[in-house]
């Protein structure tokens, strides 16, 4: 063991010191490529056409599939529309291409494998009307929105034709006359740019992209697909909305981006994943989780902590079964493609891109003061008082009172002089400790970037590594993680490539203990609830707590929440190996064969020590000290082996089909071990606890493996009616022999009804699709507790033999052989409309996915010597409307684009099994949680408070618990039978919102950019769990200022909502109830950024291709009526108790400031 630790120890460092050597070494590949370029061999494929009066683009395409090279042009530049006959029969593509573009005046230029196509410059003849003189160069740099060079730009001169393109690096010279002049920037795939030019002569134009074009290009399971023939319903990410965000999680930057699908950022800590639905949930016992598939590597959503946004080039979801039906048993919750950034042939590109910024958190919560809190101290005794003395009289000296019922919460001068609530002086000289300025700061975050890509038509690369720094708003949290990534592909043959990505990642993260009730060290309840006059440190300079003063009265001994944090080290170290590597054949001309061999490899360890110094609950310093270890570890291999097919038939027919097979196998191992009782604080390994051994140790260790055949086509006539049907088998060891094997077949139909004569003359109409779609897909996602639910679990117990106790193993569950899938079926209808050149752009979807064959636990008969069993039985619905609309509102000096989405999701349960018992969940205070028939999964539950009893007519009108007074919480009789109990609790509300949104705004003008991102929520409640301490009007924690509008008397009663102080609380008023129960609604401004890219006359002479510096704030505005920190908040993991606050790291608010420069 100590073996493979050390070999993983040094293979880390080794990484992290070689990554700017790695990095280095392929730029020096990579310049070594571009020398050797040769574009005769280019040349010399062959190629062999038949066309029959057939438009030059189409042609063109033909000619991209069979010499594997792409062609770059102005659709409107080279007359791409226009019709002509050709035919060449195994002719070299020199010849083809001097046969085919000189008749129609088009030159060509080789760059790799790219081929630039442009008009040649026409002699004007003489008998040309107004023909201009060219007096003057104007001259400049074409980028996209990334400031990466655009090759192959027309630029043509408004009202002439005399024009150009842009060259390999996106620069272009041309000719113009004295005075103001209009240029026009146009590029396939991007929005056409009219600029004016006056006496400049230099112009740098940015173009951005047409992001609903037709040809644009959208990944789908297992290949690519044109969007125009896109039948399912599949949201592509605009990564250039998210490239400025400062963030450690990528999937935090695609909140409010995709409609339908949910992004929760649940905790702050530095790294962590937010939670991710895809149309709601799925399942009550299995994951819930999209898939997320990474060069076509199948990843956990941890993986999101481990990618830079700058490495990433796709982003693709699919939403429906149609689209998800290729992934079978792993698809019924969404998928995620991520596609990273691969080379391009030309010249080498090195990019470094830096921010540097600090954090904050983004609100704190308010609190008692001391003087306030200990006027609340004396109500909350007195009321006890009264309420239990016969006879007591609230002037009553404390010398006739009891010493559990004085004048005020804790005894005077016992443990600390100042505390006597009684002395008007000493109040008001009361220390006070703001506990939230000492547990938060302002935190640093530093992201470095470098990277380089480049090749030739015979290799191509990209590489990458990266560093983020970020400390936590949480003192001594904090997160640094090393990234590595290199994508290579060769050319081997002309018709074979292979190709390889790697990326390594390392992280270490320390952690602190933000999560649960204040006794359990948990920092946030802590520093929220301890009496703010109490001190840090006694007088001997050793950290002090409530428990100095709780532990001889039995009160709750608060702890010390800055001793939670220094006294407390937990350090988590995580390495992660993802690689992948292919080889792709194409042969007997439509075929081509692709094989792919996948590798997952993660590595995590945990050491966590808690000091001898941490004060404990009612336990002040020395306490027991304790000692964690933790390691895991998980290796998964998947191999994929496809064949497609694609072919055109008489220039109408599209046939693309895919068959394919896939296998993976999955272990994963854990150990842990506890030490407690240490000699002292100077050695926190295990092997330093009392006699070096440890109290507790555990391990658990996994197997699974599956086996998978695919198959999809997809069929197109003239681009007009469209058709996809795929079929999935999968077989999986994770159920039982009787019901190993699933099949989810699917099929989508399309209908481009732009394309139909008896519109074509509608001129505002750009495109208008209608799409259906209906399949099955499966999910086997159980956590790796439970992976193979369906056979008999076995523990630990004794034997007697021959009167003696014999250790052994006994079953713990029933088996159940004929466990199987749970099933997906789901519809899904959808409108794509776009209108003017696609400047305006709608996308609808209603979709319904129903899910069968949940599973669940049962009853079974006591015979069987268990008292339940797991079996295939329940039923889930999500049913819902997805609206997505993108404008480009302004498109010429000044660009303004808007894009839009809005999404409606409906949950309910339909069944759960024979007798249909709902199931009830707890969370930390009992049961808070159900799921029941009828209703969303995981509502909450509890009492429904209808107000505050005034006085004691109020109280004898209405039934209540025997110990209610005046003052007390007010129930509603749920059941009507004149009492107050259990059988009134009732739903009170669920975390799911009624709908999300999410709207951002993208500006750019004269080399300024401008990107303003808003999401947010509307309805979905969240049980706030905290406020049972914070609003607990017991007096003995600190309390949210709404206690100030308590009751206090018949004629003083508040709010009508907040009841009275009371140290011995009656009325059950702190039960579950509807007090607890937050409108989960916000609004945020999730991302402001502002960016300007350096003209080229300025960075020209220090050889730079770009240079773009940028400001970003992140989180900047919450607006929400929630208390606490954050109104995304969950604690709990999963469906079933989703949505409490019971104390979590809050969010940060982020400013950053950056420098991106292209070399």
């Amino acid at each position: 063991m100590q073996k493979s630790v050390s070999i993983k120890w040094f293979l880390i460092k080794a990484m992290r010191i070689s990554i700017m050597q790695l990095m280095l070494s392929a730029i020096c590949c990579g310049i070594t490529f571009a020398r050797h370029a040769n574009g005769q061999e280019l040349l010399n494929k062959e190629v062999s056409l038949q066309t029959e009066w057939t438009e030059v683009k189409s042609i063109l395409s033909q000619i991209e599939k069979q010499a594997n090279v792409r062609f770059v042009y102005s659709t409107n530049s080279i007359q791409a529309r226009k019709k002509v006959s050709f035919s060449a029969n195994n002719s070299k593509l020199s010849v083809v291409l001097d046969r085919l573009l000189n008749p129609l005046d088009i030159s060509y230029e080789i760059e790799g494998t790219r081929i630039l196509l442009q008009r040649k410059t026409r002699v004007i003849s003489d008998n040309t009307l107004a023909a201009p003189t060219f007096d003057r160069t104007v001259s400049g740099r074409v980028t996209d929105e990334k400031g990466e060079a655009l090759p192959g730009v027309s630029i043509i001169l408004k009202g002439t034709q005399q024009g150009t393109s842009s060259d390999a690096e996106g620069r272009y010279q041309l000719n113009i006359p004295d005075g103001s002049s209009v240029l026009i920037f146009s590029f396939v795939g991007y929005v056409p740019v009219e600029k004016t030019i006056s006496n400049e002569s230099i112009l740098d134009v940015s173009l951005v992209t047409d992001t609903k074009s037709l040809q644009e290009i959208v990944v789908v399971g297992y290949g690519t697909q044109k969007r125009a023939n896109v039948t399912a319903a599949i949201t592509s990410v605009p990564m250039s909305e998210i490239k400025d965000m400062p963030v450690s999680n990528v999937a935090t930057a695609l909140q409010g981006k995709i409609p339908g699908v949910v992004i929760q950022q649940n905790n702050g800590t530095p790294g962590s994943t937010p939670a991710i639905k895809v149309r709601g949930f799925g399942s009550i016992s299995a994951g819930n989780s999209p898939l997320i598939v990474v060069d076509g590597n199948i990843v956990g959503a941890g993986i999101f902590s481990n990618l830079n946004t700058n490495d990433i080039e796709s982003m693709d979801v699919l939403k429906d079964a149609s689209s998800t039906a290729i992934y079978g048993s792993k698809g019924s919750n969404g998928v995620i493609l991520i596609t990273t950034k691969r080379g391009k042939s030309g010249k080498p590109s090195v990019n470094l891109d830096v921010f540097t910024g600090f954090q904050e958190v983004t609100k704190k919560i308010d609190l008692l003061n001391s003087q306030q809190f200990a006027e609340f101290g004396k109500d909350a005794s007195n009321n006890a008082y009264l309420d239990n003395i016969k006879g007591a009289n609230i002037t009553d000296p404390n010398s006739v009172r009891p010493t559990d019922y004085l004048r005020y919460r804790y005894p005077r001068g016992e443990a600390f002089s100042w505390l006597d609530f009684d002395d008007p002086s000493k109040v008001a000289a009361l220390p006070y400790t703001d506990y939230q300025d000492l547990i938060f700061k302002k935190a640093k975050i530093n992201n470095y970037q470098l990277s380089a890509s480049g090749g030739t038509d015979k290799a191509r690369y990209s590489v990458s590594g990266g560093y983020l720094q970020q400390d936590g708003i949480i003192r001594r949290s904090a997160l640094q993680r090393y990234t590595l990534r290199a994508n290579v592909e060769i050319n081997v043959l002309p018709k074979l490539k292979i190709g390889f990505n790697l990326n390594p990642s390392y992280k270490i993260q320390q952690e602190v203990n933000d999560k649960g009730h204040w006794a359990d060290n948990a920092v946030i309840n802590s520093a929220l609830s301890v009496m703010p006059m109490v001190p840090i440190y006694a007088a001997d300079g050793s950290y002090t707590s409530q428990a100095a003063i709780a532990a001889p009265y039995n009160y709750p001994g608060i702890t010390n929440p800055v001793a939670n944090i220094t006294e407390y080290n937990s350090q988590y170290l995580s390495t992660n190996m993802l690689g992948n590597t292919y080889a792709e054949l194409g042969f007997l001309k439509n075929f081509t064969y692709r094989i792919s061999g996948n590798f997952n490899f993660t590595g995590n360890r945990r050491n966590a020590y808690r000091t001898s110094k941490m004060p404990l609950n009612q336990i002040l310093p020395p306490s027991v000290s304790t000692g964690t270890a933790y390691s895991d570890q998980g290796l998964s291999w998947l191999f994929n082996q496809t064949v497609n097919f694609s072919k055109t038939l008489n220039n109408d027919h599209n046939i693309d089909i895919l068959i394919g097979m896939e296998s993976t196998k999955y272990q994963f191992q854990t150990s842990q071990g506890t030490g407690s009782s240490y000699p002292n604080d100077v050695v926190e390994t295990l092997n330093g606890s009392a006699s070096g051994t440890t109290t507790t140790a555990s391990s658990t260790k996994i197997e699974n493996a599956s086996a998978s055949y695919f198959a999809r086509a997809n069929y197109n006539y003239k681009g007009k009616y469209l058709l996809n049907v795929s079929v999935r088998r999968d077989g999986s060891s994770i159920f039982g022999p009787d019901n190993r094997w699933g099949t989810f077949p699917a099929a989508s139909l399309g209908w481009r009804i732009n394309e139909e004569a008896f519109l074509k003359n509608v001129k505002a109409l750009s495109e208008a699709k209608v799409r259906v779609s209906y399949g099955f897909s499966g999910n086997n996602a159980f956590d790796n507790l439970n992976y193979y639910p369906y056979a008999a679990t076995l523990r630990a117990d004794n034997y007697s033999f021959n009167n003696a106790l014999v250790n052994g193993l006994v079953p713990a569950s029933l088996a159940n052989s004929k466990l199987g899938w749970e099933r997906s079926q789901q519809l899904d209808a959808g409108i794509d409309l776009g209108l003017f050149n696609n400047r305006i752009l709608l996308i609808v979807d209603y979709y319904q996915r129903t899910t069968k064959d949940l599973l669940l636990s049962v009853n079974v008969p006591t015979v069987t010597g268990f008292n339940s069993a797991i079996k295939n039985i329940g039923k889930m619905e999500n049913k819902g409307w997805e609206f997505g609309l993108n404008t480009r509102n302004l498109t010429k000096a000044l660009i303004w684009n808007t894009s839009f989405n809005l999404s409606f999701n409906r949950n309910k349960v339909i069944a759960l099994g024979p007798t249909g018992d709902p199931i009830r969940s707890a969370s930390g205070v009992g049961e808070s949680n159900i799921t029941q028939i009828g209703s969303p999964i995981g509502s909450f539950y509890g009492y429904k408070q209808v107000g505050v009893f005034k006085d004691q007519a109020d109280l004898d009108s209405h039934p209540h618990d025997p110990t209610t007074k005046p003052g007390d919480v007010k129930y509603e009789d749920i059941n009507n039978d004149k009492v107050i109990n259990a059988n009134d609790r009732t739903i009170i509300g669920n975390n799911q919102p009624d709908f999300i949104y999410g709207l951002t705004n993208t500006f750019s003008y004269k080399g300024f950019d401008l990107n303003i991102a808003i999401q947010g929520t509307q309805g979905g409640e969240i049980l706030n769990l905290s406020r049972r301490f914070f609003e607990n009007l017991e007096g003995n924690a600190n309390q949210l200022t709404t206690v100030l509008n308590r009751w206090r008397s018949p004629s003083d009663p508040g709010d009508g909502v907040t009841p009275r102080a009371n140290a011995r609380t009656t009325g059950n008023n702190n039960a579950i109830s509807t007090r607890w129960v937050e409108d989960g609604s916000y609004l945020r401004v999730q991302n402001v950024s502002l960016g300007y890219q350096l003209p080229a006359s300025l960075i020209s002479k220090a050889k730079l291709q770009q240079v773009r510096i940028y400001a970003s704030a992140q989180n900047l505005f919450t607006f929400t009526k929630y208390l606490n920190f954050n109104p995304e908040v969950s604690n709990y993991e999963g469906p079933l108790a989703g949505g409490v606050d019971y104390g979590v790291f809050p969010l940060a608010k982020t400013y950053t400031l950056g420098i991106n420069i292209g070399l």
